[in-house]
């Protein structure tokens, strides 16, 4: 949760900044929130890297949360490092395929992309939890969600809902000023991020029983 509050504050500080060094000083005054005391170039080098860094901690909160509830107390180290660069890469490439898929489905008819979205819940746990790689995975995470969508779909909708009013009550802090209400609405998110994950890490794992459970038919 800390690493997740860390990228967070590093992302938005880095694209701020950027933002920033566009706009007239007059435009800046009290608007932009958190920035960073770094250069542009800097700071686009920096949002990259911190988007590569998030994506890493994804990774493994879902080898840490899937793990029996005795075992979540301890952080090995070999859930931080087991094939860590073939994982990245893989996520990169699944991110970028459902991000493009949802969105075309979300443009066509809305229930498309809802339905895609679904479907590809679990595909960061098929990447880190069993070393698929990013097609393998998506073929995972949809073989998992064929016949539970409507399970699926009434677990995401409370969570978002959830998030949403969480997130609606932090922008409160807005008014103490730009930069301190982004500071507390991303530790906000960040600690919703990680709940919602743990909640996805027990259905991954319920589902994946399940499906280990059926006869296979020869």
């Amino acid at each position: 949760m800390a690493l997740t509050v860390a990228y967070q504050l590093v992302f938005v500080g880095s694209i701020n900044t950027a933002i920033a060094s566009m706009l007239p000083d007059a435009a800046q005054q009290g608007q932009i929130g958190l920035t960073l005391p770094i250069s542009t170039s800097v700071s686009g080098l920096l949002a990259v890297v911190s988007i590569l860094f998030g994506t890493y901690v994804l990774l493994v909160a879902t080898r840490l949360l899937v793990r029996d509830p005795g075992e979540l107390s301890s952080l090995p180290s070999e859930l931080f490092t087991h094939r860590v660069g073939r994982a990245l890469v893989a996520a990169v490439v699944a991110n970028v395929v459902v991000s493009i898929t949802v969105t075309l489905g979300l443009i066509a008819l809305v229930v498309p992309g809802l339905f895609l979205s679904v479907s590809f819940t679990f595909a960061f746990f098929a990447i880190g939890v069993e070393d698929q790689g990013p097609i393998d995975a998506l073929r995972r995470s949809w073989e998992l969600a064929t016949g539970n969508r409507w399970r699926l779909f009434g677990l995401v909708l409370i969570v978002g809902i959830v998030a949403g009013a969480v997130g609606g009550l932090s922008s409160l802090f807005a008014m103490a000023g730009p930069a301190v209400g982004q500071i507390v609405i991303l530790t906000i998110i960040s600690i919703v991020t990680i709940v919602n994950y743990g909640i996805l890490a027990d259905a991954f794992v319920q589902l994946r029983t399940e499906a280990a459970s059926e006869p296979k038919i020869q």
